[in-house]
């Protein structure tokens, strides 16, 4: 097993203030996918993927972040990273650079021990979709007639909502394809200020989307949602959380925020879903993992 995190050790490039806990990606090993062992990369920090130089005025100099990670073969592997750019963008009283985020690839021929970054982004942002493009997933199908799906999101300063693009020649290029989900109408849901983070997989002769929604009170929970075709989505559980900080199986670290779901169908037929916690604004986020024996995602299958 490999799991591909980032994380930051208290400021983004250059000294800046960090408003998230990207900044660079590191990568842990496992034999069973339950206990880990960090691998010690060749960047600065023991990093596997860094932001190109402060000041160089490159899209990813702030910070960067891993979204996936495909595997193209045994020692090919592409990363599908974002990153944000020096720009300044408004919010609340001030000004924040980090926040212009796009889409990046970057390969690896090691097994994922050492990354060269495409010369430029993949996937600019879109002012129709908001003010970044980020936290991408792809999905391959079995069929290689087929055209690779990536999920995104982004936020318009309102509302957070997933979008999607494909690609035709195996991640090259990509197309985009528009609005896939976004949160309820009613201010009492739980998914009310939108989606962001998500993890789809195919699943039960469709895709499954597990997802982040934020309510009102900027409450983070976990949502799912199926589709027959990977474009459009129906929310599962009657359109309610699945999984909830601090509730359930998540424990105390949790109590905080949960967040940036990735789900893995496992061999007969379970679902692992992996995800980040933290118990509170002293605390440190860490990542934990619930699963779904018999595969299903109600609540209290987990």
């Amino acid at each position: 097993w490999q799991c591909y995190y980032y994380g930051n050790a208290g400021t983004w490039n250059g000294d800046r203030k960090c408003f998230l806990p990207t900044g660079s990606t590191g990568l842990a090993i496992s034999k069973d996918g339950v206990s880990w062992t960090k691998v010690e990369g060749k960047e600065e920090g023991g990093a596997i993927l860094t932001p190109s130089a402060d000041g160089s005025g490159k899209w990813d100099e702030v910070q960067t972040g891993v979204g996936d990670v495909v595997r193209l073969s045994k020692d090919e592997l592409h990363m599908y990273y974002f990153g944000g750019s020096a720009e300044e963008l408004s919010f609340g009283p001030g000004k924040i650079a980090g926040f212009r985020m796009r889409i990046g690839r970057a390969k690896s021929i090691d097994n994922g021990r050492t990354w060269k970054k495409d010369d430029n982004y993949l996937l600019d942002y879109d002012e129709s979709e908001g003010l970044f493009a980020s936290w991408p997933r792809v999905v391959i199908s079995d069929d290689d007639n087929q055209p690779w799906i990536m999920y995104y999101h982004s936020f318009d300063g309102i509302k957070w909502r997933v979008f999607s693009a494909e690609s035709s020649d195996k991640g090259d290029t990509w197309v985009r394809t528009g609005l896939i989900i976004e949160g309820g109408d009613s201010d009492d849901a739980f998914d009310f200020s939108g989606i962001g983070t998500r993890s789809v997989i195919q699943w039960k002769a469709g895709f499954l989307m597990i997802y982040e929604g934020v309510d009102g009170s900027s409450t983070h929970r976990f949502g799912a949602a199926f589709s027959e075709d990977g474009k459009a989505f129906t929310k599962l559980n009657d359109g309610n959380p699945i999984l909830e900080p601090f509730k359930g199986p998540l424990g105390q670290w949790t109590k905080q925020v949960i967040g940036t779901p990735f789900v893995c169908k496992m061999k007969d037929g379970g679902l692992r879903l992996y995800h980040c916690g933290k118990d509170g604004p002293d605390g440190q986020m860490a990542i934990g993992v619930v699963e779904s024996l018999t595969g299903d995602i109600e609540p209290d299958c987990w």
